[in-house]
């Protein structure tokens, strides 16, 4: 049975879990982990384990869950984006001699996919992109050490990332900064995908109901961080001079904290700021508002179609987004607007308000292109046609 691993680190401490729990989220949290259960889940001819580095924990663990084996290794973080571990490193080398496995490693441009290209160089390599950005990208708008260091991250991808098989990017804007490392770079357009039963539709009048919205009302939803770069300034402005005509629709914005930055201008300008809602929950809200919208016209957005759009489509909501010009469908014109300027923006929020009857086959657009189990078949696709 061929096995791949997984591999990734520990990026966002405040979310991860310093020891195990007993609902194994210390194991599964991260999108190593995610791709890791999802691919042994509907490829069950493989055998999968999921490697971890972090920083944060002074033992290793390991624990087999849902069939995969997760290998959790402590790290030593030399910088914020640097780190290393010895026993990671001899470990992956024992288990390459032993079984030659397919090594699919979490992120792009990290340190830790340097690492595994530059010492694993002879195994099968796959590297996913999640929106972190490229240093031949970051290069172009930092200065000082900054760009110093972005220089020499430039060269080290130029070494080794060419010694990467496939790449799994989830934004067209990607593909350009991966082939100034490696110019004959494979790539598929991917996604992390979507738990489509954990966002069941339900009908929109029902769901305005239940979370006690006025059924007269428009609603525009957003939900994520009130930080600058996914620019919910910049939507709040445009449900403003919305609402100057339209004093019936209202914006609602969830996933937020109070130190977001934008958090106090949301709350001043009027906006339903609603904070954190579980995941259980969000689908009442994305089934009862009227149009979804992220904007993702900076130049820095590197993150896809997004998780939450396909979301909003899964409970059969329209989406308003420039990010959606990622989608790896045929029929995005039925599904919404991809808006290229602000000004395209108010009129395709309100051209979807106005036209709701124009946007069909959403929930049954996820189903076709963004389940987990179709995007652990690209993946199975993607190591198949590794030359090994």
């Amino acid at each position: 049975m061929e096995k791949v691993i997984f591999l990734h680190n520990n990026y966002e401490p405040e979310h991860f879990l310093r020891e195990p729990d007993e609902e194994d989220r210390f194991y599964t949290y991260g999108f190593g982990s995610s791709f890791a259960r999802n691919f042994k889940t509907f490829c069950p001819g493989y055998e999968v384990e999921m490697w971890r580095l972090d920083s944060y924990i002074d033992k290793y663990y390991e624990k087999v869950v849902q069939g995969v084996l997760f290998r959790i290794f402590p790290s030593h973080r030399i910088s914020r984006s640097i780190e290393f571990s010895g026993k990671f490193i001899s470990e992956l080398k024992k288990e390459c001699r032993m079984s030659n496995p397919i090594l699919f490693v979490s992120h792009t441009h990290t340190w830790l996919t340097y690492q595994i290209a530059w010492f694993f160089k002879k195994q099968p390599i796959i590297a996913t992109h999640h929106g972190d950005w490229s240093p031949f990208f970051k290069i172009t708008i930092r200065s000082g050490l900054r760009k110093l260091k972005d220089y020499i991250e430039t060269l080290v991808e130029k070494r080794v990332l060419k010694n990467v098989a496939c790449f799994l990017v989830c934004d067209y804007n990607q593909i350009p900064y991966i082939k100034k490392a490696d110019g004959a770079a494979k790539f598929h357009i991917h996604s992390v995908g979507l738990d489509i039963n954990s966002f069941p539709a339900i009908d929109k009048f029902a769901a305005k109901e239940r979370l006690g919205w006025d059924k007269n009302k428009k609603y525009i939803l957003y939900v994520g961080k009130l930080y600058d770069l996914k620019q919910p300034k910049e939507l709040i402005d445009i449900w403003i001079d919305i609402k100057k005509d339209r004093p019936n629709v209202e914006l609602v914005v969830i996933g937020n904290t109070e130190t977001d930055e934008f958090y106090e201008y949301a709350l001043k300008s009027g906006v339903m700021v609603l904070g954190r809602i579980l995941n259980k929950h969000l689908y009442v809200y994305y089934s009862a508002s009227d149009v979804y919208v992220l904007m993702s016209l900076r130049k820095d957005y590197f993150g896809g179609p997004g998780i939450a759009p396909l979301e909003s489509l899964a409970c059969n909501t329209p989406v308003v987004s420039y990010s959606m010009k990622n989608y790896i469908g045929d029929n995005m014109n039925e599904l919404g607007e991809v808006p290229g300027s602000l000004e395209e923006y108010k009129a395709a929020i309100l051209k979807v308000l106005d036209n709701p009857h124009l946007y069909k086959n959403m929930r049954e657009s996820v189903e076709k292109y963004y389940t987990y189990e179709l995007i652990s078949k690209k993946i199975q696709a993607a190591i198949e046609e590794i030359d090994r």
